[in-house]
């Protein structure tokens, strides 16, 4: 009985080494691919200088960028946990996106700290007596703030999101520290054949600018 836990916990081991190893060899490949995706996203505003690894699961793109808005730029990557077995198995479960986020500073510190969150929900009533199809009604876009007043600033950065078309962005920060500004948008969002990727950077300028001439 002994020997069998032994063997067990020796294939366990082993096992759990080999995932271990084409998990890193695949995240290595993977940022590769990511790499280029930036590179391709940036297009001539830009270009992306290189991977430094933060975890085994996340790697950092410094960002030269040919914008005037936008200093000490990076781009932060998020890929879904994949070292070992279990982790793996909880992220699948769990539904964990893999995403990437802008970082940058501002010609000039924001005055006020913002945080959105975009969230979409979607619902299904319960079916009505004598119809076989459930009917869905689309609302507007519309706000819950924990604020009762907006500073300019912050309704001159609304106004900018609300009559953009882009709504794959997860999270969009302002604060008076740096990073000044972020925005966090799902991976696939740079991916070819994105809709929102030859857009990206243009929507995050147009926000960040929208509350930085508000200041003026």
């Amino acid at each position: 009985m002994v020997l069998w836990i032994a063997c067990a916990l020796l294939a366990l081991a082993g096992f759990s080494g080999i995932w271990h190893a084409l998990a890193l060899r695949h995240n290595r490949r993977r940022a590769l691919e990511v790499l280029r995706w930036i590179e391709g996203t940036l297009g001539e505003q830009g270009q992306a200088s290189g991977i430094s690894w933060v975890t085994r699961s996340r790697f950092k793109v410094p960002l030269r960028l040919r914008c005037g808005l936008f200093h000490r730029a990076w781009m932060m990557v998020d890929f879904r946990p994949s070292e070992f077995p279990l982790r793996w198995l909880a992220g699948r479960i769990a539904g964990t996106r893999e995403v990437l986020t802008f970082h940058a500073d501002l010609d000039l510190p924001p005055t006020f700290s913002f945080h959105i969150h975009n969230f979409r929900w979607c619902a299904q009533s319960s079916r009505t007596p004598g119809k076989s199809k459930v009917e869905v009604e689309q609302c507007g876009r519309f706000v819950i703030s924990t604020r009762m007043d907006w500073q300019k600033e912050v309704t001159a950065a609304m106004g900018s999101l609300s009559r953009n078309e882009n709504r794959e962005f997860l999270e969009i920060n302002f604060q008076r520290r740096t990073p000044h500004f972020s925005a966090t948008l799902p991976l696939e969002a740079v991916a070819p054949g994105s809709p929102v990727r030859e857009c990206m950077l243009e929507t995050m300028r147009d926000v960040a600018a929208s509350a930085s001439a508000s200041l003026s």
